[in-house]
């Protein structure tokens, strides 16, 4: 169940670090095609965006880690509140089946 419930959540997850590893990685590629040009200004530049992009690639590595934490503990509180409360559920469920057949039928 835990897998199911995450799936989404991780390919959320997935998709946004992925895009900004992306980002970070053209910001690399920026700062080492500049290692060419040598002078003072542009090495202080290059390593205040290395240091900022190692920042960015740690916050980005934690942020996956903390979406992915709340994600499981959300599958769980679920999982729970449907295995204490099943007819409960079923009585929501069947509610909002009967709504959506409701607005699905309407012609506008």
């Amino acid at each position: 169940m835990e897998s199911v419930v995450n799936s989404p959540a991780h390919a959320l997850a997935d998709r946004a670090s992925a895009q900004v590893n992306g980002f970070l990685d053209s910001v690399d590629d920026l700062t080492k095609a500049l290692k060419d040009f040598d002078t003072p200004e542009i090495a202080r530049v290059r390593a205040k965006v290395k240091m900022a992009l190692m920042a960015a690639k740690s916050a980005v590595a934690d942020t996956a880690s903390q979406i992915g934490s709340q994600a499981r503990q959300a599958g769980k509180v679920t999982d729970g509140f449907v295995r204490d409360n099943p007819w409960q559920v079923v009585g929501i469920a069947a509610v909002v089946g009967l709504a959506v057949g409701i607005l699905a039928s309407r012609r506008f």
